[in-house]
């Protein structure tokens, strides 16, 4: 599996949310992340799609796609952020990098989420590893919330 598969997964995910409900993206990042780990969940049946997975250190992605009870088939991390700036980014950018790519984990790819538009600078990443997907773009008009999502 490649980084842009996963990407395509991720942004089809968000879309089925943004279209059934989005006003789920106006709510917490626990709360939106356990909504997307359960569409995630059935594009990704081999795997097992865990939320707010705490591993040994205490270190803990906001969405996991690994298999459990080993560190042999650690697919991917996703880390998701509500209306991030830079200096956010680069968070999470550094915790995918620095934690989870590493020894013990040897996670294969990261995906950044931003719930809101992403800044005007974004950290540099290795775009063969790590994808960001940013769903932004909700209004409310009529009572109802609209949402847009761009990748």
């Amino acid at each position: 599996m490649e980084i842009q598969e996963i990407l395509n997964k991720t942004t089809l995910a968000c879309k089925q949310i943004s279209d059934t409900e989005p006003e789920i993206w106006k709510t917490t990042e626990w709360n939106i992340c356990s909504h997307l780990q359960s569409k995630l969940n059935e594009m990704f049946s081999k795997h097992n799609v865990d939320v707010e997975l705490i591993k040994n250190d205490r270190k803990r992605p906001d969405i996991a796609i690994h298999k459990r009870s080993n560190h042999s088939d650690n697919l991917v991390v996703f880390q998701a952020k509500k209306n991030p700036k830079t200096k956010d980014l680069q968070e999470d950018l550094d915790k995918i990098n620095e934690t989870f790519f590493k020894d013990p984990y040897f996670y294969k790819f990261g995906i950044l989420i931003s719930i809101g538009k992403l800044p005007n600078v974004l950290p540099d990443f290795d775009k063969s590893k790590i994808g960001i997907v940013e769903v932004y773009g909700w209004v409310l008009d009529n009572n109802e919330i609209k949402s847009d999502m761009k990748l």
